[in-house]
């Protein structure tokens, strides 16, 4: 498995003492299937890294509750605008299966930021990597039939539907769960 150490080292070069203070920084742990990392109205304060296991972010919307997204392994995930502007999250990030999550917090990641200038770069990719993903998903998702939102959904995350529970999957593309298993069933 990678760590988040070679996931950075994707984007910039990594010096030694990169590399150190980054260590001194991420903590690492485990969750079982069902912990829920953050809670709406609390302000996220890490990024997240997925060593192993699966994620979600969710939200309620009048009383339903509605998967954003579905994160596999060896991404980095956050409730983006609360850990971006400071706020408190409308939404919810919960562990889908037994994961291996490294953090930082963002007071960390600022301190790094000011003294390793290239980890500074990293942070700008990666957010121009992820605003750039939900400009390209969510503009042509609009337009997209069940079936070409389960095959995108599919492309990025190939073993999803083993993985996640089929009634995430259906709020993440917006169907129904008769809807999805008859998607399902065409395959």
């Amino acid at each position: 498995m990678s760590t988040f150490l070679d996931y950075i080292g994707n984007y910039i070069s990594l010096s030694t003492t990169l590399v150190q203070d980054l260590q001194g920084a991420l903590q690492i742990n485990s969750y079982t299937k069902g912990h829920i990392l953050l809670n709406e109205g609390r302000v996220c304060h890490r990024l997240y890294f997925l060593e192993g296991g699966t994620a979600r972010t969710f939200y309620y919307r009048d009383g339903k509750e509605i998967t954003s997204w579905i994160y596999p392994e060896q991404l980095p995930f956050t409730s983006w605008s609360s850990f971006l502007s400071g706020e408190p999250s409308f939404e919810y990030i919960e562990i889908l299966e037994e994961a291996i999550v490294h953090s930082i917090t963002s007071t960390q990641l600022e301190n790094l930021y000011g003294k390793h200038p290239s980890l500074e770069r990293f942070g700008r990719r990666l957010v121009e990597e992820q605003l750039h993903f939900l400009d390209q998903f969510y503009k042509g998702y609009l337009f997209m039939t069940a079936r070409e939102k389960y095959d995108l959904l599919h492309s990025i995350f190939p073993d999803v539907s083993l993985r996640v529970n089929l009634g995430h999957i259906a709020s993440l593309l917006g169907v129904s769960q008769e809807t999805l298993s008859r998607i399902r069933r065409q395959k």
